[in-house]
């Protein structure tokens, strides 16, 4: 094609022209080397910017050879920062996984997140607790904190091993349900 200085001087024509006839072989170029949809972008910043340098380039030789070249050269720099992103992106998640995998923050490990998350369960069932019926949750509280047999919670309270065994059941089911209620996670 040959495209003089005189000829693409602000005519719409003449620029759709040279996109008509350049656009899908440039765009089948470029995208050997990038995605359809950054092909697209870097074919028609080429486009345009041949348009606008259209009085300082000589464009009656080479222009085809000159579109690709610019092509070419936008695609290399693409990819190259998507190497440069892709190694920054890549080092960051490194860092982070080794931070979530550290001891740092791994609550068996770090006495004050297991103390911080231990004291916010422990004000959550405290507060469940005190949700019982009295003596469901007096017989609750001998057994589980005080660790005390069914038996030895009978002899204390002058009840039956059964109501025990009963209150306990009633505790925990009743617990479950509120535990639930408020989504401990």
């Amino acid at each position: 094609m040959t495209v003089g200085k005189h000829s693409l001087q602000g005519e719409r024509d003449s620029f759709d022209d040279l996109c008509r006839k350049n656009y899908a072989s440039l765009l089948s170029y470029a995208r050997l080397f990038v995605p359809v949809h950054v092909a697209q972008d870097v074919v028609q910043d080429v486009l345009l910017g041949v348009w606008k340098k259209r009085d300082r380039l000589d464009l009656d030789s080479g222009l085809g050879n000159y579109m690709v070249r610019a092509v070419y050269n936008r695609c290399m720099n693409i990819i190259e920062r998507e190497k440069v992103s892709s190694r920054y992106v890549d080092s960051y998640r490194n860092r982070i996984t080794s931070l979530l995998s550290s001891e740092y923050l791994d609550p068996d490990r770090n006495p004050v997140i297991l103390k911080m998350y231990s004291n916010d369960l422990r004000k959550t069932l405290d507060s469940a607790i005190s949700n019982l019926p009295d003596r469901c949750a007096e017989v609750f509280r001998m057994s589980y904190e005080q660790h005390l047999s069914e038996k030895e919670i009978s002899e204390k309270l002058g009840i039956s091993v059964r109501t025990v065994e009963t209150h306990i059941y009633n505790a925990l089911k009743k617990l479950r349900m509120q535990l639930a209620s408020m989504e401990i996670s």
